[in-house]
């Protein structure tokens, strides 16, 4: 399995934390839909770092799955009305070397 983290931080850092809740709606509504037809799709996750940088991790079954995923969120960004507003992201992707998950309801 592949993992893709991208890092993105707003230019102006006031105004993070209402950016955010607006693109986690667009990002729900928009993007999700768009990532999970990538073949080799696991999940997608969003973490807001304390309003300061948006945070997300994708996983993949392949490389190229994760490679697909990168270019569909740059598209997904160029067309974005915040798109001014993010620096453009830290990427940082590889092999996923050890992955555990808790089965739902087990704890």
């Amino acid at each position: 399995m592949y993992a893709t983290i991208r890092r993105y931080t707003p230019k102006d850092p006031t105004s993070a934390k209402d950016m955010f809740t607006n693109l986690k709606q667009r990002i729900e509504k928009s993007f999700l839909p768009i990532l999970q037809e990538v073949p080799g799709f696991h999940g997608y996750y969003v973490i807001n770092a304390d309003d300061r940088e948006l945070v997300t991790v994708s996983i993949f079954e392949n490389r190229s799955g994760a490679q697909e995923s990168t270019r569909r969120a740059a598209e997904f960004v160029r067309n974005d009305p915040l798109r001014d507003k993010l620096t453009s992201p830290e990427i940082i992707d590889g092999e996923l070397l050890v992955s555990k998950e808790a089965l739902v309801g087990a704890h």
